[in-house]
């Protein structure tokens, strides 16, 4: 049975996850704490690593009972000088600050890592940011996925885990396992003309409606899986330097749809460069790491 391996929370979007035992899903869907901070500059626009890739050179480790963030400038990423200007950032010393909304914190910090001007901190306690709105609830993940993924590219697991920054990790199940809860298929599903093998007729559900995603348990609380996340700049990029990993999304996608499981109807994505599934809660409650049945499928 899948079971609920890692849970991974995001304070500040764009910043290092900080991984919990446990994590309350609010009535917003949303986990607590996650994205529940962002950076915007004077005009309100959203900063952040898909813009600015000198996020990546940033170690920060929070203490979320204080409300607290602790910030370096990671050595690493100062050697392998792949994001401009990152070498002038070797004086930056490391220094530790409340998350207060406003120009206070750790804003005037991360404007100087950033090179960029004044920033604000906002919050939003009863639910984040996400970045999918109609799906405020966890990101899902398995462990054989991102395995799958590092494999592909010659890295480890723990930086496959910084690229795609899912909150929820499933152990326990093979690797994609997770697109099924988004996309299920019908019996006899066929996923395109392509798909067809000489006269073997086309899916005779195709005329249907197509069928409803899965929900699921973990834990106290149960959720419904959106669609399978569409990924961003961010992945491309080494986590710890900014370095972008030559054809990163071509090779991804060529390789996602060479082991795509027959059983995803995969016909109404756009693209392949999807990994994840985005949720939107049912019900609200703990979600803990050791449930022995912490992904029961409905």
């Amino acid at each position: 049975m899948p079971t609920l391996d890692r849970i991974t929370l995001h304070p500040v979007k764009s910043l290092d996850g900080v991984e919990v035992d446990s994590a309350r899903v609010l009535p917003s869907g949303a986990l607590e704490f996650d994205r529940r901070w962002r950076l915007v500059d004077m005009e309100g626009r959203v900063v952040n690593a898909k813009r600015t890739p000198r996020f990546h050179a940033i170690r920060a480790e929070f203490s979320l009972a204080e409300r607290l963030v602790s910030l370096s400038i990671d050595p690493a990423a100062i050697a392998a000088e792949a994001v401009p200007g990152i070498a002038a950032l070797d004086s930056l010393r490391p220094d530790s600050f409340h998350l207060l909304p406003g120009r206070e914190g750790p804003c005037g910090w991360l404007s100087e890592a950033l090179g960029v001007g004044t920033l604000l901190l906002e919050e939003r306690p009863d639910g984040g940011f996400p970045d999918d709105r109609d799906a405020p609830g966890p990101t899902l993940v398995s462990t054989a996925s991102l395995a799958e993924a590092a494999r592909w590219f010659g890295f480890d697991l723990a930086e496959s885990r910084r690229r795609f920054r899912a909150n929820l990790e499933i152990g326990g199940c093979d690797a994609f396992w997770e697109d099924t809860l988004a996309s299920p298929a019908r019996p006899g599903l066929v996923r395109s003309l392509a798909d067809l093998p000489g006269d073997i007729p086309a899916d005779p559900y195709a005329s249907l409606p197509p069928p409803e995603p899965k929900e699921f348990s973990i834990g106290e609380a149960r959720f419904r899986a959106t669609n399978v996340c569409r990924r961003c700049v961010v992945p491309t990029r080494d986590s710890t330097t900014g370095a972008v990993t030559a054809c990163f999304r071509d090779a991804f996608e060529a390789r996602r749809g060479r082991g795509l499981r027959p059983d995803v109807d995969a016909s109404g994505w756009n693209h392949l460069y999807r990994l994840a599934v985005n949720t939107a809660s049912i019900a609200h409650g703990l979600v803990f790491v050791g449930n022995p049945a912490a992904c029961d499928e409905h």
